[in-house]
């Protein structure tokens, strides 16, 4: 459908990014010593709407009352700063969140079910029809191995190759306006490259090179092995990688030098 729509269109700017649509139980400890986690970092994220800024917002002016009680006390250890919790679930944060806390549990079963089951939650007043709270498996554990996708199972790759009819994933990048320093570490780290010209070529297809909105992620073939190429000055910061890859060996972490994409014009 948007294949179409977009079709011979201009691209004017381009980003990407993860949002942390997992609500109210999918949220870490708020809280560590000399840290509080705030806006996205805390999954401070309303799925049903698709909004968060105002939870960022909320969320940071409550982690800076608790940082400001903190140093009148001199004190900004977990004990201490461990009142930023309390701060969240006596604000209006916790009542947005509470009501939509089982929406993206109940997505999961497809778009029509969904749909069904969330009306539902919102007639039984936020309850679901399975219970008061739903688990929620994490994004890569949806991810299927090739087996599971042969011929007659009636399943769809969850990842494949689109692009081609609208805009190359190389022009993306460069309308993101990604700057990276060329000669610094590269701040994609894999735990074992091994895993992905072996086990992931089978078991998944290396679905990095799919998922990536940005090509940073290649297998080149390479004395009859497939091995894994990084271009980590088109990382646009999405995180895609470290939440979807199937074994969770991608981490990503902060560049030097504050590179990156240039999000300030979207």
């Amino acid at each position: 459908m948007f294949v179409e729509i977009l079709d011979g269109a201009t691209l004017l700017s381009y980003g990407a990014k993860t949002i942390p649509e997992g609500g109210w139980f999918a949220m870490p400890r708020l809280y560590f010593d000399g840290g509080l986690l705030i806006g996205d970092s805390g999954g401070f994220l309303n799925a049903m709407r698709l909004k968060g800024i105002h939870l960022a917002i909320k969320s940071g002016m409550l982690a800076a009352e608790t940082i400001f009680e903190g140093l009148v006390k001199g004190d900004l250890s977990e004990a201490q700063l461990a009142t930023f919790e309390r701060r969240v679930n006596d604000s209006w944060i916790k009542d947005e969140l509470w009501k939509v806390r089982n929406f993206h549990q109940a997505m999961q079963g497809g778009l029509y079910p969904g749909l069904v089951r969330t009306g539902i939650q919102v007639a039984l007043g936020c309850r679901d029809i399975l219970g008061d709270r739903l688990e929620s498996k994490p994004g890569h554990e949806h991810v299927m191995k090739l087996s599971e996708l042969a011929p007659g199972t009636g399943k769809r790759a969850r990842f494949t190759k689109r692009e081609g009819k609208t805009f190359d994933k190389l022009t993306d990048v460069f309308q993101s306006g990604t700057m990276h320093e060329e000669d610094q570490p590269v701040h994609l780290l894999v735990a074992d490259t091994n895993i992905c010209s072996t086990r992931c070529v089978v078991e998944y297809g290396n679905p990095c090179q799919y998922f990536c909105p940005a090509q940073v992620y290649e297998m080149v073939e390479h004395d009859g092995k497939k091995e894994l190429h990084i271009a980590a000055s088109n990382c646009v910061h999405c995180k895609t990688c470290d939440i979807a890859d199937p074994y969770q060996i991608i981490t990503w972490v902060t560049p030097e030098g504050g590179g990156g994409p240039g999000y300030k014009d979207l």
